[in-house]
C-alpha cells in the first residue's frame, strides 16, 4: 500500500498511516484509508458503460442539499473531486461515514421501511437533476432475448464444467430450462415511471446507524431506469424472508406500500412489476458475469447469480399471484 500512500500524499496532501482494503463491491477497488485526526475512503469505480465515476460528486451535492444522506467529497490539490493516478486510472476519495452495513438478505425489520422511504425520497430529490445516462430504457431488452441468453448460457455451462463448479452448472441448466418455456412478454417501456436513480440501490450501499441509515453511498451507477426495477431489486437484496429465493407477497406488498407513502407510481408500473423484473432476471447471465469478472470481490457475483437463479425459479411458479397482488395494491391505492 506504500503506493497509495504516496499517491494520496501527493495529490490531497494527506499524509496517510494505515490502509485497509474494503471487502464490499464486486467491480470497484475501495479502500480504507487513515490520517493522524481523520478516515477516508479511496475508490476506484469500474471503468464500463454502467458505472459514471465523473457524475458520482455532483450528484452527491445536489442530494445533500436536499437532506439525503450521501458521500461527501474531498477535492485535491487542483480542487478537483476526481483524480487520475499514474496509470491513467479514475478515483474519489471520501470522507469516511461510520456505521455498519448489512450483508444481503440479513436487513432487520426497521431497515426494510426505511430502504423504501429513502427510495422515495431519492426519487422526489433528483427529479431536478439533468443529464443522467439511461440504464434500463428501451435498447436495453434488445438484445437480451431468450434466444440470446440461451446461446450465451452455453459458453457459461462449459465454463462452469471446466472449473469443476457441478452446483454451477446444474443452476445453469435449471435457468436454461425456464428460458426454454419462457412465454413472450411485450412491454412498453416508455409506460413504466422511469425517472433519475441511484441504479445500484440495496443493502450493501446502506450505512446504517441505530435504527436509521447514515448514509446511501456509491453512486456511479446514478442513471434513468424504471422505478420499480429498482424498488423490487432492492427488497430481493435486502429481506431476510428473501434468503431462499422466495418472495413473501404480504411483506413485499407491504415494502411497496411504504414507498407508495413519499413516491408514486402508475398503474401499468404496478401491472407490470413481476413481469418486467423475472423477463430481466432470466435473460441476464449472471454467471457469465462471474466467470469474466478479473476482480478480487468477483465471488460477489457468484452470490448475485444463486440467488437470481432462486428467484427466477420462484418466479416462474408465482409471478402470476405476484402480479395479482400489485394489482390489488393499486386498487386500494386508487392507482388506476
Amino acid at each position: 500500500f506504500e503506493q497509495l500512500k504516496l499517491r494520496i500524499y501527493k495529490l490531497y496532501g494527506i499524509e496517510v498511516d494505515s490502509v485497509e482494503m474494503s471487502d464490499y463491491g464486486a467491480g470497484s477497488l475501495t479502500y480504507f484509508i487513515a490520517s493522524k485526526d481523520q478516515k477516508y475512503v479511496v475508490k476506484y469505480a469500474s471503468e464500463n458503460e454502467m458505472n459514471h465515476p465523473e457524475t458520482e460528486p455532483e450528484v452527491c451535492a445536489h442530494l445533500l442539499k436536499k437532506g439525503i444522506p450521501v458521500s461527501r467529497f474531498v477535492k485535491n490539490r487542483q480542487g478537483n473531486v476526481v483524480s487520475v493516478d499514474e496509470n491513467g486510472r479514475r478515483f474519489h476519495v471520501q470522507c469516511f461515514i461510520e456505521g455498519t452495513v448489512y450483508d444481503y438478505n440479513q436487513a432487520p425489520k426497521w431497515l426494510m421501511h426505511e430502504s423504501a422511504q429513502m427510495l422515495a425520497k431519492i426519487h422526489n430529490a433528483l427529479r431536478d437533476i439533468t443529464d443522467l445516462p439511461v440504464g434500463i430504457g428501451a435498447g436495453f431488452f434488445k438484445y437480451r432475448t431468450p434466444e440470446a441468453a440461451l446461446k450465451r448460457y452455453q459458453d457459461t455451462i462449459q465454463k462452469a464444467i471446466a472449473n469443476g463448479d457441478g452446483m454451477v452448472a446444474e443452476e445453469i441448466r435449471s435457468n436454461m430450462r425456464i428460458l426454454e418455456h419462457l412465454s413472450p412478454y411485450e412491454f412498453d417501456i416508455d409506460r413504466f415511471t422511469c425517472t433519475n436513480t441511484h441504479g445500484d440501490f440495496m443493502i450493501t450501499q446502506l450505512i446504517c446507524g441505530e435504527n436509521c441509515i447514515n448514509s446511501v453511498i456509491d453512486w456511479t451507477t446514478a442513471c434513468v431506469h424504471p422505478i420499480v426495477w429498482e424498488i423490487i431489486r432492492s427488497y430481493v437484496y435486502a429481506s431476510p424472508l428473501c434468503a431462499d429465493g422466495e418472495i413473501d407477497i404480504t411483506d413485499f406488498t407491504d415494502y411497496v406500500r411504504t414507498y407508495l407513502a413519499n413516491g408514486k407510481l402508475n398503474f401499468y408500473d404496478l401491472d407490470n412489476m413481476a413481469q418486467l423484473f423475472f423477463y430481466f432476471t432470466a435473460v441476464c447471465d449472471f454467471y457469465g458475469q462471474y466467470y469474466d469478472a478479473l476482480t478480487k470481490n468477483r465471488a460477489i457475483y457468484l452470490k448475485q447469480a444463486n440467488l437470481s437463479s432462486k428467484l427466477l425459479r420462484w418466479f416462474d411458479v408465482h409471478v402470476d399471484e405476484l402480479r395479482k397482488a400489485l394489482r390489488e395494491l393499486a386498487i386500494e391505492n386508487e392507482i388506476l
